[in-house]
This record gives structure tokens, C-alpha cells and sequence, in this order.
């Protein structure tokens, strides 16, 4: 079976129809090294599956992956089931011989065709061939990349999955067919506690934007919690609706922590209303405006505060102390 290389999202085409990488991976030192390594890679898992017969299975024989690539079948699957029931099924899925058991098979993708033949009673039409772990979650991670159905979420799960698992950046970049920027929003955006992101289900309709905004969110101390207390009330409300109500709360929560932070500021004007002074500031920073009306001597006045700072500040300590015992 020939394949269209996955990674050619990678490459740009010139006029001459040869093949120069992006600049996301510079070729000098490391850059080029990158690019030769994850082209190695695809190379090889592209040659696991070459010139391999497709043969019918039992579906009761195959295991699903060892790694999950979806969170659901999709809207579609009733579609999809009803598609192979009139048509058959068109393409193969690709399978290996069960790591742990030689009389079974593990899945490497066509899970949905998979379960399409089983709901059907049918057999499953796949191209069997034995691949190393590596190969698998490179082919894998490459067949869902191809597909318009795979959501953002269901992308940053798989990497962490493969994070999880202890695969190398060089592996993760080939099995989800980006560059590292790309794939360190995916890893942020799995560190969402799994709590908040099932919620969710398997954000189709959502894009990386929203959720790399609730990730940045829930970065804020003590915002994780407020979420997941906020997200008993919107159990009604379908995924996308209940995300954008989570991050609409979570930025006025946001906003208000700034509110509290900036002190209102106060003005005191003396008797005779020569002089008045603003004070504003924060835990960080206060600040005291001298300011003169009538022609007064504002600085004369600014020095007598100067010269008495030492002891007022040895008044505020003793008061301070007096209060915490």
C-alpha cells in the first residue's frame, strides 16, 4: 500500500517540485538533525505496512490499541456503521500480532472499523504485520493526524499518552505530524486535571484556542478548584456551551482579583486646605503624593515627613506587635 507521507505538512514545496523543510526546524546543527531523525522514523513506519495481502479477522481476536486515540466514536458513528453495512468496508485497519498473546491481534488503527465490523457481525478487513511499539504509535498517531474528525482534545490526550509512556520528543513530533511548538500546547493543554477535562467529553467543535485559554486560566491559584465547583452548575449545557460559560466565569474571576489588588486610593486634605495628599499602592508598592494649593510649601512639609519616617515606622512595628499577641 503506498501512503501519502504524513509528514509533508512539514515540508514546503519549491517550483522546482523538490522538497526544502519548514523553518520551524532550522537546518543547521540540531534543526537538521531533528528533521533527519523524524523522516528516519516515518520512513520506517512507513515500510511496516508496504506490500502487506489484506486478510479477513475475527473481530472477537483483536484487542483494542495500547494506547487510547479517541475519546468517542464520534456524532458520525451511526453513519459511519450504516456506510459499511451498504458499502463494506474500504479501507483496511492495521493490526499486529498481540505482543502478549500470539493467538490474538492489537489494533494500530481502524478502531471505528473495528467496532463497526463487530457491531455488524462481519469480519474485520486488515493488513496484519509485525511492528515494534515504536512503529505502532508513529502509525497510529499518523492515520488520526490524516483525519478532519480527530479533535484537538482527543490530539493532546494521545501526546500525553505518549508523554506518559516515556517516548522521546522525536517520536511524539512524528506521531502527531507537528513541530515542538505545537506539540508543547498539546502537553499543556493535557495537564488539565482530568476531572475538568472530562467534562468536555471529546471537545469536538473546539479548537486548541478555548482550550489552551482555559489552561492559562486555571494556572491562577486556587482557579482549578473554583472550575470544578462552577461546572455542577452547567451539567446541562452541551461541552462547547459548558467550556465557554467556564472560561467567561473564570475571566471575571480573573478580573475581579485585580480589582481587589489595586487599593482605592485616598486623599486627605489639611485644615486650612493648603495641602493634600494622594496615597495608592499595593503590596508591592505604595505611594504618597504631596500636593500644594495656594502657593504653600509642599516640600518643607515633605521633609517633616522624611525626618519623622523612622520613628513612625518604629510606632507602626510596636502597634503591629501589640495587635498580634
Amino acid at each position: 500500500m503506498s501512503k501519502k507521507n504524513p509528514f509533508e505538512g512539514l515540508m514546503e514545496k519549491k517550483k522546482n517540485g523538490a522538497s526544502v523543510p519548514r523553518t520551524d526546524f532550522p537546518m543547521m546543527g540540531a534543526g537538521r538533525s531533528i528533521m533527519g531523525s523524524i523522516d528516519e522514523l516515518t520512513r520506517k513506519a512507513d515500510l511496516a505496512t508496504s506490500g502487506e495481502a489484506i486478510v479477513d479477522l475475527d473481530t472477537a481476536d483483536v484487542d483494542p490499541s495500547f494506547i487510547q486515540d479517541r475519546l468517542d466514536d464520534g456524532e458520525d458513528f451511526e453513519e459511519f456503521v450504516r456506510s459499511i453495512e451498504d458499502k463494506e468496508q474500504q479501507q483496511p485497519a492495521l493490526v499486529r500480532p498481540h505482543p502478549q498473546d500470539r493467538a490474538r491481534y492489537m489494533l494500530v488503527f481502524g478502531r471505528r472499523r473495528w467496532k463497526a465490523a463487530r457491531r455488524l457481525n462481519r469480519k474485520l478487513r486488515a493488513v496484519v504485520k509485525e511492528i515494534s511499539d515504536l512503529e505502532h504509535v508513529i502509525l497510529q498517531g499518523q492515520e488520526n493526524s490524516a483525519r478532519a474528525n480527530l479533535s484537538y482534545l482527543e490530539r493532546a490526550v494521545y501526546a500525553k499518552q505518549l508523554s506518559d509512556r516515556g517516548y522521546d520528543t522525536l517520536t511524539m513530533l512524528a506521531a502527531l505530524s507537528c513541530d515542538k511548538s505545537a506539540l508543547s500546547k498539546l502537553l499543556s493543554v493535557a495537564s488539565i486535571p482530568s476531572d475538568i477535562l472530562e467534562h468536555f467529553g471529546a471537545g469536538h467543535g473546539v479548537g486548541r484556542d478555548r482550550f489552551y485559554e482555559l489552561k492559562r486560566l486555571l494556572d491562577y491559584p486556587g482557579f482549578s478548584a473554583l472550575a470544578t465547583k462552577k461546572l455542577s452548575e452547567f451539567a446541562d449545557e452541551e461541552p462547547t456551551e459548558r467550556l465557554s460559560k467556564l472560561i467567561l466565569f473564570l475571566q471575571s474571576q480573573k478580573q475581579r482579583r485585580k480589582s481587589k489588588r489595586k487599593a482605592t486610593p485616598r486623599r486627605w486634605t489639611s485644615d486650612d486646605s493648603s495641602i493634600f495628599v494622594q496615597t495608592s499602592g499595593n503590596k508591592r508598592k505604595f505611594s504618597i503624593a504631596l500636593n500644594a494649593e495656594s502657593g504653600a510649601d509642599v516640600s518643607s512639609f515633605g521633609e517633616f515627613i522624611s525626618d519623622q519616617l523612622p520613628e513612625l515606622y518604629t510606632q507602626y512595628l510596636n502597634q503591629k506587635s501589640s495587635k498580634e499577641e
